[in-house]
């Protein structure tokens, strides 16, 4: 017997409203798209959620499922019991942005938001010493969004070869104690010089990078996720789930 899924549900519909970052996007497995999808249903062991590459914890710092806390199905938690603390954990190098269309989305929730690093997105693993080295200038090549200790509203981060670039502000703010949804795209090509990267909080746009040559498009970037308090101690971030997709070339 012959089964097979409809179209609908192989790729995402067109939104007339929010998440049309998704259009076209695969949701399973398939020969044209490559797709990752981790609900965290699985065990983590010594801070490594099962299937992840490797995990870069600071003293004092922990990821844990979360049920404990009363979160059902598959959620994990990072936390620390120190200041400027946190863990970031990264998958194998694998995407290269170059000429093909690219997103990332993961369901997150921060205790405090204006006190914590909350930052996901792809990294040329340059350094791998501090979990915000994911997600700051350390890393040679990254594309980087969420939010930074200080401020509420997200910020991204692109930088190619260490090109001198730094975070810029979106218009969007997380709350505390709350399920956000956010989301990374990635449209054009290096070879007509289009490309842009898009910022996106529960489907709105936030904010959109148009400098191509600070989007690196020549190395294989590994996708990440990770967190870090502030000045306070133990702000607790979830994460939900993390997904991505991206045509094959």
């Amino acid at each position: 017997m012959t089964v097979s899924f409809n179209e609908p549900i192989k790729h995402a519909r067109k939104s007339p409203n929010k998440y049309g970052y998704r259009h076209n996007f695969a949701m399973v497995p398939s020969a044209e798209q490559v797709v990752f999808h981790d609900d965290f249903t699985q065990d983590v062991a010594s801070n490594l959620p099962t299937g992840w590459d490797a995990a870069i914890i600071d003293t004092g710092a922990t990821i844990t499922q979360a049920a404990a806390d009363g979160f059902e199905g598959g959620v994990i938690k990072i936390t620390s019991d120190g200041t400027t603390e946190g863990a970031a954990i990264y998958l194998p190098k694998q995407i290269q942005l170059s000429d093909q269309r690219f997103f990332m989305e993961c369901r997150v929730y921060t205790e405090d938001a204006d006190d914590t690093d909350l930052q996901f997105g792809l990294t040329d693993l340059t350094a791998t010493t501090n979990p915000e080295d994911l997600w700051t200038t350390a890393s040679a090549d990254v594309i980087a969004f969420g939010t930074l200790d200080g401020d509420a509203t997200v910020t991204m981060l692109c930088d190619k070869d260490n090109s001198g670039s730094a975070a810029n502000l979106g218009s969007v703010d997380l709350s505390d104690a709350t399920w956000h949804t956010l989301a990374i795209l990635v449209e054009g090509n290096s070879t007509d010089g289009n490309m842009t990267v898009r910022g996106y909080v529960d489907g709105t746009l936030a904010l959109t990078w148009d400098v191509e040559t600070e989007i690196p498009d020549d190395v294989i970037l590994a996708p990440f996720i990770g967190a870090r308090t502030g000045g306070d101690a133990n702000h607790d971030v979830y994460v939900d789930y993390v997904r991505f997709a991206f045509e094959r070339t």
